[in-house]
């Protein structure tokens, strides 16, 4: 209730202007709180396979995959968000856009599995390559255009790589698409991020590995004709001994944020700032759904205590007035 005054309220002009009622079939529900939707009838656009976020965030729990549902569109987001998304009719899908997949999502306290992958240079590992350091792994594929997912993480990696040099710790992007992301693509893609092999490492594999390997991070991929691969966000912070310690599933995170969490990985004076910015946004998607998972932490805290003082305040005078009136009669 908090939230939904607080963050989707104050915006809600914001939100409606660009809305449009969108009617489409769920192919895919990810464990980073989004769903895969092909659609439609979208304001006349042609039939397209998107990711789309859930708010409120109850109903994300009340959806399967089969399920026909109308929702509001709220494009003002990043992935745009599905709002009170209603279901009209549910049917399994005869051809499944992609294989299922029965790999367990981690979660964090697990470990990263030791699936056999292979780098930039060619070069076949697996994680306990970085036992002993702190790792940043996050999901990528090098065909991805849009601005806003693959080519962000990329540069906010690219400043990680600056801001961690002198540490023991390493950065490792996995790909979403390893038919065609091969090692030669990863080392000219890597060169376009002035990327060091001895502190970023990018992976592929064969495509089964590598797909089982994304799915265990709650990501499984679907292909779009028109618009290259749907999917969603998963970064994590991993320990010198491979445990996960942070699961981040927004793109909105900012380098100062991560090395705060590696700070309190290695037990060292951190920025508590950074942190608690990280652990609000975390906690807003948590709450209030995956609709505010573009926000900045600090941002939403803000929002949250200027409603409070404006009701209060509202609050307060209605009843100065009512007091004196009940004086004067």
């Amino acid at each position: 209730m908090l939230c939904s005054v607080a963050l989707t309220g104050l915006l809600a002009s914001t939100a409606m202007a660009d809305a449009t009622t969108l009617r489409g079939t769920i192919l895919a529900i990810e464990a980073s709180g989004q769903v895969v939707v092909n659609d439609g009838a979208t304001a006349g656009v042609p039939t397209m396979t998107m990711t789309y976020r859930i708010a409120p965030a109850p109903l994300f729990k009340t959806l399967h995959v089969g399920d026909h549902i109308v929702a509001t569109l709220d494009s003002t987001t990043s992935p745009e968000t599905l709002r009170n998304a209603r279901v009209v009719s549910s049917a399994p899908l005869v051809n499944a856009p992609s294989p299922i997949r029965t790999v367990e999502v981690l979660r964090v306290g697990d470990k990263v599995p030791q699936i056999p992958l292979v780098d930039q240079t060619g070069t076949p590992f697996t994680f306990t390559k970085y036992f002993g350091r702190d790792v940043v792994l996050a999901f990528i594929y090098t065909r991805c255009r849009d601005p806003r997912e693959c080519p962000l993480t990329s540069a906010k990696f690219g400043e990680l790589q600056s801001r961690l040099r002198s540490r023991n710790a390493h950065l490792v992007e996995v790909t979403l698409d390893p038919a065609y992301d091969t090692p030669k693509v990863l080392a000219r893609y890597a060169g376009i991020y002035n990327a060091d092999p001895a502190k970023w490492t990018f992976a592929t594999g064969r495509p089964n590995d590598v797909l089982n390997f994304d799915a265990a991070f709650g990501l499984d991929p679907f292909v779009d004709p028109r618009f290259g691969l749907i999917h969603g966000e998963t970064l994590a912070v991993v320990d010198p001994r491979g445990t996960i310690h942070d699961l981040v599933y927004t793109n909105s995170w900012q380098p100062s944020e991560i090395v705060a969490s590696l700070d309190e990985v290695d037990h060292v004076a951190s920025n508590p700032l950074a942190r608690l910015d990280l652990w609000l946004s975390q906690a807003a998607v948590a709450v209030c759904g995956n609709g505010v998972a573009g926000f900045d932490g600090f941002g939403d805290l803000l929002v949250v205590l200027a409603i409070f003082a404006a009701f209060g305040y509202i609050f307060w005078r209605v009843f100065r007035a009512i007091m004196s009136n009940a004086r004067e009669s």
